[in-house]
């Protein structure tokens, strides 16, 4: 680790490791969260870049079996659903990383801190779901948790991509409401800025500038929306040719690359500069100013990443905190933040509301990249399902987002069961709403479908933790995720069946 690791702790508990399940979480929005026996391996990806867009490179997953690691939270689970449950009190300035590892007829549990040293419990109890749902809690309201009512999303993402233009957004807005479509918000995703950094100058293809949409989307009734990855900076952008002291960097002393999308590799600004601050500011409350009052902050992890920075006293997840808090004083206290791509427990208090998985996309799995990689953070119907499934306990922290519906039939692979178990994740998770289908490719059932994943519900609780369809949290008090290739007690592969 490249800061020293505090406060670390062991616990040895003389249990058979066969009969136990583990139940961790992983770093950020898209890292993985499964419900698992103790016994089996815990995947790695296999390639490096996806260490840092997908993990902590710091305390990746073990990848090895019988050691399972977590971020913030741990689970140990009898087969009458008693157990183990371990989770960090504070997490502003820290990262809690810990692991459970099978020895034979014993389980031993670390937990060590990556920053100044923060209170933690590991504690037993004759309910593992309810307790883990009060330490949940006792974070966020430590932390001061922000918890709005959710908003309904529509966002130009999984509709239009980076070939977003001005008058798709219009369009849409427009359909919306000849349907009566309950949106709150109409958010601009991806694809109206000039480069990756450049977010004030517009693209080329865009067909106007942001600037020029909130007014026009007000004037419909709805909130305008913006995605922003605002810690990052394309090598080809204005932004890094006029600022490259602003960037993390390696140990070489040069920028460090920091991921790879939109064609190639990417960096990040270092958010203990003060300059970089002031610019972070700067810029929420310029796109503020343009009517922006919902921000989507994507790609955050950026600047928690192991680095050289400029003040080296700062530690990941402080640094972390800095830049965030400098967005949340730009934007305004009444501004809506969704973050994504970011470390999650760090995020409490700033943020309204939180990608808690992948991408969905509009196909069920991407089998190879997840079985033969090892990566399980990729888009995907099934991944998005997975992870924010088993991460329903992240309600008590911020509104948990776990990506849009999709209920088109066109441009899609998926089929009737897979649509209804993403309609199904979005009411037992309960939080915030959000469609990216192109309103013209909706049929009468395509609408119905999405007016009903539009209605808000009460976060669910899992029944069981002893059992599940797949490897995540899959039974509910309100329903049933069937997450394996194979149909399940009546319910279809990849599908859901709702009690009752």
């Amino acid at each position: 680790m490249t800061e020293a690791a505090l406060n670390q702790q062991l616990w040895t508990l003389p249990l058979d490791p066969t009969q136990l399940r583990v139940l961790v979480s992983g770093y950020q929005s898209w890292s993985e969260a499964e419900l698992r026996p103790l016994t089996e391996r815990q995947s790695v990806p296999l390639l490096p870049w996806r260490h840092q867009q997908g993990h902590d490179p710091d305390f990746l997953p073990s990848g090895q079996a019988g050691v399972w690691r977590s971020h913030t939270v741990l689970a140990l689970l009898r087969p009458d659903g008693s157990g183990w449950v371990g989770s960090a009190l504070e997490a502003a300035q820290t990262f809690t990383h810990w692991e459970a590892r099978a020895l034979g007829d014993s389980v031993e549990v670390t937990c060590q801190q990556e920053g100044p040293a923060a209170p933690v419990v590991w504690e037993e109890t004759n309910d593992v779901t309810t307790h883990l749902e009060k330490l949940a809690k006792g974070l966020g309201d430590q932390m001061q948790a922000r918890r709005p009512a959710p908003l309904r999303v529509w966002c130009s993402w999984y509709s239009y991509y980076r070939t977003v233009t001005l008058e798709n957004m219009l369009d849409n807005a427009r359909l919306a409401r000849q349907h009566a479509l309950p949106f709150d918000v109409f958010q601009l995703d991806d694809g109206f800025q000039a480069d990756l950094g450049d977010w004030l100058e517009p693209s080329a293809h865009f067909g106007g500038h942001a600037r020029d949409l909130p007014a026009q989307l007000h004037d419909l009734g709805f909130t305008a929306g913006l995605w922003l990855a605002p810690f990052l900076a394309a090598p080809t952008s204005g932004l890094f040719a006029q600022h490259p002291d602003w960037m993390v960097r390696g140990a070489d002393g040069q920028p460090l690359p920091v991921g790879h999308n939109w064609g190639g590799p990417y960096h990040a600004l270092d958010t203990t500069h003060p300059e970089v601050l002031v610019w972070l500011r700067d810029l929420a409350a310029t796109v503020r100013g343009w009517g922006y009052s919902y921000l989507k902050l994507d790609f955050l992890y950026g600047a928690s990443l192991p680095a050289v920075r400029h003040d080296p006293s700062v530690g990941r997840a402080a640094a972390f905190r800095r830049g965030l808090a400098a967005l949340r004083e730009g934007a305004g206290q009444d501004a809506f933040l969704l973050g994504c791509g970011a470390p999650l427990a760090q995020s409490i208090g700033l943020v309204d509301a939180m990608r808690t998985g992948p991408d969905v996309a509009p196909f069920w799995d991407d089998e190879s990249r997840r079985l033969w990689l090892g990566d399980s953070t990729g888009p995907s119907a099934r991944n998005a399902l997975h992870t924010a499934l088993s991460r329903w306990y992240q309600h008590h922290w911020y509104q948990p987002d776990p990506d849009v519906a999709i209920c088109r039939r066109e441009l899609s692979l998926l089929g009737h069961a897979e649509r209804e178990a993403i309609a199904g994740m979005l009411d037992v998770i309960g939080g915030l709403r959000a469609s990216s289908d192109p309103i013209a490719l909706l049929d009468e059932q395509g609408l119905a479908l999405l007016r009903r994943c539009l209605s808000l519900s009460r976060p669910d609780m899992p029944r069981t933790l002893t059992e599940s369809f797949g490897e995540a949290v899959t039974h509910f008090t309100r329903g049933t995720f069937n997450l394996t290739d194979r149909p399940l007690d009546t319910i279809p592969a990849h599908g859901y069946l709702p009690k009752g």
